[in-house]
């Protein structure tokens, strides 16, 4: 097992942001990552049951939702982070930002459009 990072933003006043250490196995794929760190309960219910959550390791790489946790919105591949090749990416932290109500379909286009220039 690997211990990685965890930071959210805070969802109202007085949630300040949380740091906290997740252990994930070296081998997992992102969505075995963000489904077991959603079975932690480490995100935050929200009343009403529909907030949105982009997730971002150095850049965004998924959508998240309260309403419909299962269904992951990947803008990465889902071999993220890519073991075994050229363009491996060695997860030491994942953030998660926080898009209150806004609908997870306009967030994915948004981030999906959205890279890092070497």
């Amino acid at each position: 097992m690997k211990k990685i990072k965890l930071s959210r933003e805070s969802v109202a006043m007085g949630d300040a942001p949380h740091l906290m250490e997740f252990e994930i196995h070296p081998d997992w794929k992102i969505k075995e990552i963000l489904k077991n760190i959603i079975k932690s309960g480490y995100l935050p219910k929200i009343y009403g049951r529909k907030s949105t959550w982009s997730v971002a390791i150095n850049e965004p790489i998924a959508v998240i939702t309260q309403e419909n946790p299962k269904s992951l919105m990947l803008i990465c591949l889902s071999d993220f982070p890519y073991k075994g090749t050229k363009s491996f990416v060695d997860i030491e932290h994942i953030h998660f930002s926080y898009h209150q109500q806004k609908k997870p379909d306009e967030v994915f286009e948004v981030l999906s459009r959205f890279r890092i220039k070497p």
